[in-house]
């Protein structure tokens, strides 16, 4: 792949514009079904990767966990600073910090361990297989063993969009990996790379960086940022294969099944 620093693409972006979803259905049954079985519990600590402006991770905080939301864009996390102020954080706190979770050394997060990591659409867009990698052991070393790690990324949709068809061919001698592309501005410029995954592609990275317990579920949607077109999303749950008992955790390996 030619090299192009995602951690710079981001860092310049305009944190308003940062392409996201409203609707998370996926995500919002899997938090139902943890806080049913933390029910009773201390609130669970949440890290919430590529958080952006903080509007998902508040409604985490809203769900009762206490969350940290980490991004490498100083800009998305001065906007979801502001947001945190305006909330009474009771027991509950709500905090962000600037934290590059694709760099090869690991970000010190002082609220570590967590027992719960979302990734909302960021593993496909955050740049080149190696830090791919990096987020999935960054996010598994903040997980309490047994803990939770909910994902989702874009799948792979030329079977779909010919559009995507398209991307993927003319940015392959660039980007050097099939089904990479770059997104672009309304004038061609790049904005960042994009990776599609196949279910299967996804589920050997995280059965390679030790996550146990692994399902992926793909659905075709409307494109994130082209909602007059197709795509494929894919959804992971899954857990830290390491399932010795922790003092951090307030629930058990075991409850967790």
């Amino acid at each position: 792949m030619t090299h192009r620093d995602a951690r710079e693409d981001w860092r310049r972006f305009d944190a308003t514009a940062i392409p996201s979803k409203e609707s998370t259905p996926h995500l919002d049954r899997f938090l139902a079904d943890v806080a049913a079985t933390a029910a009773g519990r201390p609130p669970l600590a949440l890290l919430d990767i590529g958080c952006g402006d903080g509007r998902l991770t508040k409604r985490l905080h809203d769900r009762g966990f206490a969350v940290t939301g980490v991004d490498v864009s100083p800009a998305a996390v001065r906007a979801a600073q502001a947001l945190a102020a305006t909330i009474d954080e009771t027991d509950r706190p709500l905090r962000f910090h600037v934290a590059d979770m694709a760099a090869d050394d690991p970000p010190r997060l002082e609220s570590a361990p967590f027992d719960v990591v979302v990734c909302q659409l960021v593993l496909s867009i955050i740049g080149e297989e190696g830090h791919r990698r990096n987020l999935m052991r960054h996010a598994r070393s903040n997980l309490v063993p047994g803990g939770w790690l909910y994902l989702s990324a874009s799948g792979v949709s030329d079977a779909i969009n010919p559009g995507y068809a398209r991307l993927y061919a003319a940015d392959f001698p660039q980007t050097g990996e099939r089904h990479t592309y770059y997104s672009r501005d309304a004038e061609g410029r790049i904005l960042y790379a994009t990776h599609h995954f196949t279910s299967e592609e996804l589920a050997s990275l995280l059965e390679q960086e030790g996550f146990s317990d692994r399902t992926v579920t793909t659905e075709r949607e409307a494109s994130s940022r082209r909602p007059e077109e197709a795509a494929y999303f894919l959804y992971a749950t899954c857990r830290n294969g390491s399932h010795t008992p922790s003092r951090r955790s307030p629930i058990s390996p075991q409850s967790w099944t």
